[in-house]
């Protein structure tokens, strides 16, 4: 069975604590262990250091922020851009699946402006199934888990797709009491916070903390609170069907 364990698997070391870190938080506060994982070693996160220093950097960048979630880090150390949708990738996530067995996997969307992103969706769906298949065969001693997590998918970058419209979601976590929270976890990335924006700081709040503050604006207003993260759940075949998360933060989950 699986234990009181969280799985946020992200692209980079940044990356759930931007799209979920509220929603980590509240678990963190009702009793769960939460565990991220970043595929990527986050080499191309700066264009003035070496791949070698900045992923110094960001690992303990991310290591801190961890800690301010009250989680574990873990790093997949592939090389930032080139998270391929393969089955050596696949073979690593399903090891880190059975070895932290958990409940709940929350990670990207399979479709997204950042092949990183959209591969590591697709990559969790793939190993997810395999996770549970005594004779798919990887380095672990960890046993095949029993069923299939509660699995959950963030909102893409910027909340949109192609198209540029926002995404639809069907469910909304209300961050409203941990918000700054989040963005302090997230804005512990320094590095990031004005790597790919003109202006750093407005009012003492970086430029990326800003936008990541509006998507949650955006995703409040549509349940009529002041501060919300979306997710899609997977709904795929043997996948289940319960929305954990109404249970496990109860009064804080929306469901659309």
């Amino acid at each position: 069975m699986a234990n009181k364990e969280i799985l946020a698997i992200g692209g980079h070391p940044d990356d759930m604590e931007q799209f979920a870190g509220g929603t980590l938080i509240l678990l963190k506060k009702a009793g769960y262990g939460i565990t991220i994982a970043a595929l990527t070693d986050g080499a191309c996160g700066s264009h003035t250091k070496s791949p070698q220093e900045i992923v110094s950097i960001r690992l303990k960048e991310a290591e801190k922020a961890a800690k301010i979630l009250g989680a574990n880090y873990i790093s997949l150390g592939i090389r930032d851009g080139s998270i391929e949708y393969n089955l050596e990738n696949t073979k690593k996530l399903v090891k880190l699946i059975r070895e932290v067995n958990p409940e709940i996997i929350i990670t990207h969307p399979t479709e997204d402006y950042m092949t990183d992103h959209s591969h590591t969706g697709r990559l969790v769906l793939w190993a997810v199934p395999e996770a549970g298949h005594k004779n798919f065969e990887v380095e672990s001693d960890a046993r095949p888990i029993e069923g299939l997590p509660y699995t959950y998918h963030t909102d893409p970058q910027g909340l949109t797709l192609f198209d540029g419209q926002i995404v639809r979601v069907n469910t909304i976590v209300n961050i409203s009491d941990v918000i700054e929270q989040k963005l302090e976890a997230f804005a512990t990335h320094k590095s990031q916070m004005g790597f790919l924006f003109q202006s750093e700081t407005q009012g003492g709040e970086p430029a990326a903390a800003r936008k990541t503050r509006r998507w949650a604006i955006t995703r409040g207003e549509q349940v009529r609170i002041e501060y919300g993260e979306g997710f899609n759940q997977q709904l795929h075949a043997e996948y289940p069907r319960k929305n954990i998360l109404v249970e496990m933060l109860p009064g804080k989950v929306y469901t659309l």
